[in-house]
């Protein structure tokens, strides 16, 4: 009898530790990637929320003179403006004038105008798991940003006929 050389098949404890570990690095470096573009994509949903207020707010002014604020129904807003988290509309003080606007969800959203003459309005937004607010007024060009924590709403920055956005700390963008 002659002894056959049994030829083993399979893959070596050092080759499967090579594999495991080269698994590791790109795990390592893909997640945290993922994560930043997760949070780019909520900050860019409560850009996009932010514009589309704004537009409504041109086209309130545009048809009754006077700027709104965010209300849940249209009839007629508690000019001071409430947070949406839905849909709901840019209303002023009198009934029936107001633009419907959609929002993003986990988007929270306020429109604040100035009360004394409803001539102004802040807008701002943030996304519950976006990392950043932004706000934009109608009497500045232009769409600003802070810094927020993740998961908490910053409140609405209040309208007057200054500079609100960089007063309450808003960077231009």
């Amino acid at each position: 009898m002659t002894n056959i050389a049994k030829k083993e098949q399979g893959f070596t404890l050092i080759e499967l530790m090579i594999v495991v570990a080269i698994i590791g690095i790109l795990a390592a470096i893909a997640i945290p990637q993922f994560s930043n573009y997760r949070t780019k994509a909520f900050n860019a949903a409560a850009i996009s929320d932010l514009h589309t207020a704004r537009l409504a707010e041109e086209a309130v002014f545009a048809d009754y003179q006077k700027y709104g604020a965010t209300v849940a129904t249209d009839v007629g807003a508690v000019v001071g403006g409430a947070a949406l988290t839905a849909n709901g509309w840019i209303a002023t003080t009198t009934s029936g004038q107001s633009a419907p606007i959609s929002i993003s969800k986990n988007v929270t959203l306020h429109a604040k105008v100035l009360t004394a003459t409803l001539a102004t309005a802040t807008v701002t937004s943030q996304h519950a798991s976006g990392d950043k607010s932004y706000a934009a007024e109608t009497d500045q060009s232009g769409t600003f940003q802070k810094a927020a924590t993740v998961g908490t709403i910053s409140a609405a920055v209040a309208a007057t006929a200054a500079a609100d956005a960089t007063t309450a700390s808003y960077a231009a963008m």
